[in-house]
């Protein structure tokens, strides 16, 4: 008999419906999917992709076949949501819950829609986005996996898993079997984002969505799971001291999915304030003025960002993107940021480099005592006259207490996809995008993206 957390997720799972959710919900959804599909078109071309979609071949039959997003041609499904997945989280500008990116789940969404057999509706794939937040999120609040040593494949899986469960019409007892066969799957560990970044930060999750793709396939077909995941001998819940599991449930209240962070900036969800304090530093004062700058940040951040000798000697593209003293060093310097910092000849730059070591990164107990319900960062730039200069962010844009507004999204949504769709084409598929819940086949908006045209939509 199926674990009481297990029934739940499959529960959920299998009974919502696009008319049980709130409003807020729905658009919180729509936000995230436009954000990805903009993030997964931005990195197209990254070597992560183009060697993920080496690997990609045919499926063995059409019920099995996948989309790669700006392919036309399908492979297999599993195959499919591994790309997907690695172009969307190349940049690292999806969405952000302490603890995980929810929205790496979208490769498999994006992999699995298009292809479904009837077709599935814009508000089906909300739906299924919906209830893939709604899991992965339940799973880093009951338990982060960041905090025993393991990366977050687990809760991307589980929520991959429940959401294409209802995406593809899986029955009761297949999406039990599916979610068991993602989770107990997908056990991966912390040393991904440790050290010296390698291009598996990136994909490390990708692999957790593969799979989670792939169970469902199997279940569908009959394959069984574990009866006990969580909660039984073993489980899951074993691994943590306290592993509580929210319910669901359908008030406006319950959804968690608005709380994800939107990423205003290409780097971690932290480095947002970080990029923000130097941009903001480089307004009051010039580079050359500048003796030292003292960085004060919550433990979280300090420990992932600015704690290990290789955040100041950032090597790879993913070591940049999560170094608080570059991305500091960089804001100030150019008054942005852009995916051109994370070109080596920028972070290997002389320019920068020197810079790097006039930077130095405290814990301040109260930051971490407000996080994660706050965000606070301040820098403190002491100038060779021996005057001081503040820049103290709280919350910054993409933050829930501060979110971006449609505006934001637009204007990310072209900077990302309109080298890959054109500006004219990128702009009718996001007008397309911002009302998919009156689509009935949001395969034709995939189909759109691959031909690059969307000539005669209006």
């Amino acid at each position: 008999m199926a674990d009481d957390i297990l029934k739940s997720i499959s529960e959920f799972s299998n009974s919502l419906c696009f008319d049980n959710l709130p409003e807020k919900a729905v658009i919180a959804a729509k936000e995230r999917i436009i954000d990805s599909l903009a993030c997964t078109l931005g990195s197209f071309s990254c070597r992560a992709g183009v060697i993920a979609r080496k690997h990609a071949g045919p499926a063995a039959s059409q019920q099995y076949a996948g989309c790669i997003v700006g392919q036309k041609e399908t492979v297999s499904a599993d195959a499919a949501a591994f790309a997907n997945t690695c172009m969307l989280r190349n940049l690292d500008f999806n969405d952000t819950y302490p603890g995980s990116h929810p929205t790496d789940a979208y490769g498999g969404l994006f992999a699995l829609a298009p292809t479904a057999g009837n077709g599935v509706s814009g508000e089906a794939l909300i739906t299924a986005a919906v209830i893939s937040h709604e899991t992965i999120i339940r799973h880093v609040r009951a338990g982060n996996p960041s905090d025993r040593g393991f990366d977050q494949g687990t809760a991307i899986a589980m929520g991959v898993a429940a959401g294409a469960a209802n995406l593809r019409g899986l029955t009761y007892e297949q999406t039990e079997h599916a979610v068991s066969i993602a989770t107990v799957g997908n056990v991966h560990l912390r040393a991904t984002r440790s050290g010296e970044l390698s291009m598996w930060k990136g994909c490390a999750t990708a692999l957790a969505v593969r799979n989670a793709v792939q169970a469902i396939l199997l279940a569908s077909d009959g394959m069984s799971g574990p009866p006990e995941p969580f909660c039984g001998r073993h489980g899951l819940a074993d691994h943590y001291p306290s592993f509580k599991w929210i319910p669901y449930g359908l008030k406006a209240d319950d959804f968690y999915i608005d709380k994800a962070n939107l990423k205003y900036w290409p780097v971690a969800n932290q480095m947002q304030a970080a990029a923000w304090c130097g941009i903001e530093l480089g307004k009051q004062i010039g580079v050359t003025q500048i003796d030292s700058i003292l960085v004060e940040a919550n433990e979280f951040a300090h420990f992932e960002s600015g704690s290990e000798p290789a955040k100041w000697d950032p090597q790879t593209k993913e070591t940049a993107d999560h170094s608080l003293p570059y991305i500091l060093a960089w804001g100030l310097m150019h008054g942005t940021i852009g995916a051109d910092a994370f070109d080596s000849e920028a972070y290997l730059s002389p320019e920068i480099r020197p810079f790097l070591n006039k930077i130095n990164v405290t814990i301040n107990e109260q930051f971490t005592t407000e996080y994660p319900d706050e965000m606070h960062m301040r820098a403190t730039a002491k100038t060779k006259d021996g005057k001081e200069h503040v820049a103290d962010i709280l919350n910054p844009i993409g933050h829930p207490k501060n979110p971006m507004d449609w505006n934001d999204i637009e204007n990310k949504f072209m900077r990302l996809s309109e080298g890959f769709l054109g500006r004219e084409e990128a702009s009718k598929i996001f007008r397309l995008m911002h009302s998919m819940e009156t689509i009935e086949n949001i395969a034709e908006v995939f189909n759109l993206i691959s031909a690059g045209n969307t000539e005669g939509i209006e």
